[in-house]
């Protein structure tokens, strides 16, 4: 609660706070019912849990709309259809944070706010680094990062580096 608390409130990277605020008055035609949420998008899910899904960041009118990530798009659709599938969701949706959905594991975004044309700059995902640091540290069971995308990736990678002394030349990739 306190981390999420923190996400929320953020504040850090004016041009990503300008355009989650923008996206969220303008609102798409399809959604113009919704109130938007239009703030940073916390994770969600059981930390307690063996499996972390980290993609790049929450989209303009999927988790700025709903509050939370993986909302709103085909993409997002396709995704927990999967993990409802294989057992890591009880539902094969997501389309609100009110909508009943539990998973078994942990999905968030390296950066916490929507950025435009889905590239945040190299400070905002710096700004948004201790709070996904934070979110790696909970999950003490932590076996399995599944990383959406080259940004996921790479902050999985940077985490790793930075907390472990883990060189890349000490493993195989295939």
């Amino acid at each position: 609660d306190k981390l999420e608390k923190q996400i929320i409130n953020c504040r850090k990277c004016s041009r990503l706070v300008q355009f989650r605020e923008k996206i969220a008055f303008e609102k798409r035609k399809s959604y113009q019912d919704w109130d938007y949420w239009g703030k940073p998008v916390p994770g969600y899910g059981d930390v307690n849990k063996k499996i972390m899904i980290l993609g790049l960041a929450p989209a303009a009118h999927g988790g700025n709309r709903t509050g939370r990530v993986f909302t709103g798009d085909k993409s997002a659709d396709f995704l927990f259809k999967c993990l409802h599938h294989v057992g890591l969701s009880n539902q094969s949706n997501s389309d609100h944070r009110n909508d009943g959905l539990q998973l078994s594991g942990y999905i968030t975004a390296a950066v916490k706010c929507v950025p435009p044309e889905d590239k945040p700059s190299s400070s905002e995902k710096e700004n948004c680094e201790p709070f996904l640091s934070k979110e790696f540290k909970m999950m003490t069971n932590l076996k399995i990062v599944l990383a959406l995308g080259k940004i996921g990736f790479d902050s999985c990678l940077k985490f790793v580096r930075k907390n472990h002394s883990i060189k890349m030349r000490d493993y195989k990739f295939g």
